[in-house]
């Protein structure tokens, strides 16, 4: 109970970002020759340079890699499990801009994240409300993934942006994310009911539930999740060389 307390001190008192990994910023332009990889459902590692990859309402649907043998392999996103790929500078400060439309979420963004960025992971999941259909998402909390998976949600709510002299001041931020707990089907974890989706989620830890008295904050739920994972004594990793 004494370790938890410190986590939610550490975590809620002084914020996720400031003292542990937060969820990574979406990135969505893809440049032919980066290194990549891919792991099929068969549990195949094929690494090599990438030569295109296919979206659907920013969900990637198809993935070619050019291998180390100059053979060109082709993956639709059912085939595979994860598709990881290694950005070069252009790529990140191409995320970087794509991050940085608002003045606040200028001051928000955290560019050395991005900056020491390795990979950026992919992984495929059967997309909410639609039966067999599946997708690849973009992975925003590789490291403390173990139990519940965040991805991006490409097509999700954002906030409404406000300009001012024609330049965005506020608004944009994403306010859903697609949420997989241990292998189930992802679900929209939306920032106005976020505190129904908060039970949904860590229920099954009570210490957790009763140090977080208020109301669970959207802000704070890569947060929760770090404390989560300190309940169930999870070791942590970090992608940084492939997994």
């Amino acid at each position: 109970m004494q370790k938890l307390k410190l986590t939610i001190i550490i975590f809620l008192g002084f914020g996720a970002s400031a003292l542990a990994q937060d969820f990574l910023a979406p990135y969505s332009s893809f440049i032919g020759n980066n290194t990549s990889y891919v792991i099929t459902q068969a549990g195949d590692s094929i690494t090599g340079t990438l030569r295109s990859v296919s979206q659907d309402n920013g969900i990637i649907k198809r993935v070619v890699l050019l291998g180390e043998n100059k053979q060109v392999h082709k993956f639709g996103a059912e085939e595979l499990r994860r598709f990881a790929l290694k950005p070069d500078d252009f790529a990140k400060m191409d995320a970087i801009s794509d991050n940085s439309f608002s003045i606040r979420q200028m001051t928000k963004t955290d560019y050395h994240e991005i900056i020491q960025r390795e990979w950026l992971i992919y992984e495929t999941q059967q997309l909410p409300r639609k039966k067999n259909k599946f997708g690849m998402l973009q992975l925003l909390n590789p490291g403390f993934d173990q139990h519940i998976k965040v991805y991006h949600h490409p097509f999700g709510s954002k906030s409404m942006p406000v300009k001012l002299a024609g330049i965005r001041v506020i608004g944009g931020e994403d306010r859903t994310l697609l949420v997989v707990k241990n292998g189930q089907q992802a679900q929209i974890v939306r920032k106005v009911s976020y505190d129904k989706s908060f039970t949904e989620l860590f229920s099954d830890e009570l210490e957790l539930m009763n140090e977080v008295d208020r109301k669970p904050k959207f802000k704070n739920f890569a947060a929760h999740i770090f404390a989560y994972n300190d309940l169930k004594g999870t070791v942590y990793y970090y992608a940084t060389s492939i997994k």
